[in-house]
């Protein structure tokens, strides 16, 4: 079986069992998953948040950016642009965010607002799939494999425990993250 085969069937694996989970149960994992978040010291340090904004079978990023924000952080989210590229855009308040490509809430475009990559302090990562060496499987379309390769802050992915795998097929392009917070734990990939 080719890499991509072997990440299609993965993907597909995880998210049935994502279409599976209970919005209840979503709900409270997603809430010990932002307390162990907050508890770490990189992210206590960090002025500047980078994050996703959640769909509904993701960690809940919807109702953590009103609390970053609350908290005093300085939240980017992203927006795609020319099709392919993520560009990060600061926000003051959730509901600046409509619906964009691929019906994912993203800011409007004002380039008083964007961000540049050396601005972030963190940045929190989505993914269906995750080892325990950092390694990522995103949706596919590669927008933040491109995207944190441009990254130094450190990458934490908030993921749900089922979605750790043993071992995600990578190929080169692929980008590892250096955290996984999920409702157990908080991982240091190596």
């Amino acid at each position: 079986m080719t890499r991509r085969a072997e990440k299609e069937l993965l993907r597909a694996q995880i998210r049935a069992r994502r279409r599976r989970m209970n919005p209840s149960w979503r709900e409270l994992a997603s809430r010990a998953i932002f307390s162990r978040l907050e508890a770490l010291p990189v992210f206590q340090r960090a002025p500047c948040i980078q994050t996703y904004v959640a769909l509904r079978h993701e960690v809940d990023t919807q109702a953590l950016i009103p609390r970053l924000l609350q908290q005093g952080k300085r939240v980017a989210v992203p927006r795609v642009e020319s099709g392919q590229e993520l560009q990060q855009y600061f926000i003051q308040d959730f509901s600046e965010l409509q619906a964009g490509a691929f019906g994912i809430l993203e800011p409007r475009p004002d380039p008083g607002r964007r961000v540049a990559a050396e601005s972030f302090g963190l940045v929190l990562v989505p993914g269906l799939a995750f080892d325990r060496a950092g390694n990522r499987l995103g949706a596919g379309k590669g927008f933040y494999d491109r995207f944190l390769a441009e990254i130094q802050a450190p990458k934490i992915a908030l993921a749900f425990a089922f979605q750790l795998v043993e071992q995600v097929p990578i190929e080169p392009h692929d980008q590892r993250v250096d955290m996984i917070v999920t409702e157990n734990e908080a991982i240091t990939c190596r």
